[in-house]
């Protein structure tokens, strides 16, 4: 995981300012066999793919999202984020995250029912859904360098704070981003064994 601490603003003090940052935050929210909670990450998502694509949009977007969060944050299990203010490495890290999520969603109505939805699966129980959003931005992200020590990465808390500073992003910094929910249809699941197998070992349990 490369976090933003002493060695990156050590970095920018002889490179200069980054043009690029890059974002990324993956919650997996334990949800009981319900599809409930799914099916409302769903609903904004289609509402916002068919919304005018503008600044003001964007911004409610991002509250109904944050607010969805927030609503289940006491069923916040597993994690992951990273930020990274080497444009290099930023733009190789948002299209390495899509890629894998992308490749390996089953969201299309000719997949719907035929197939679990991405290869690693042991079931389709319905007892998680994750939650991947990822930004480049245009300019630091203000949460994610505010947390320098190694062991607040992974605490409720820690989180907390970024997902409500998405709030706070200026939509016309976006450089580019993605908001993405496994399962991708409502056929699907995601079990506690496929969360602790191959292919997520890299989730962390939120303290």
């Amino acid at each position: 995981m490369a976090q933003q601490g002493f060695m990156g603003r050590f970095r920018r003090w002889f490179s200069g300012p980054s043009d690029t940052y890059f974002f990324g935050l993956q919650i997996a929210i334990k949800c009981f066999g319900e599809d409930t909670v799914r099916a409302r990450f769903a609903r904004v998502l289609e509402e916002e793919r068919q919304a005018d694509a503008d600044v003001q949009e964007k911004r409610r977007f991002l509250r109904r999202f944050v607010a969805l969060l927030e609503e289940n944050e006491l069923f916040w299990t597993y994690g992951y984020w990273d930020y990274l203010d080497d444009p290099e490495a930023a733009s190789a890290e948002f299209n390495s995250w899509t890629h894998d999520i992308e490749g390996g969603m089953a969201t299309e109505e000719e997949e719907l029912g035929t197939e679990v939805d991405d290869i690693r699966r042991t079931s389709s129980r319905k007892d998680y859904v994750v939650v991947t959003l990822v930004f480049l931005l245009d300019q630091p992200y203000a949460p994610a360098e505010a947390i320098t020590h190694e062991d607040a990465y992974f605490l409720k808390e820690t989180f907390g704070s970024l997902v409500q500073g998405l709030t706070s992003i200026d939509p016309l910094t976006i450089q580019a981003d993605g908001a993405y929910i496994m399962p991708g249809n409502a056929s699907d699941g995601l079990s506690e064994e496929d969360l602790l197998g191959p292919g997520w070992e890299y989730l962390r349990l939120l303290l």
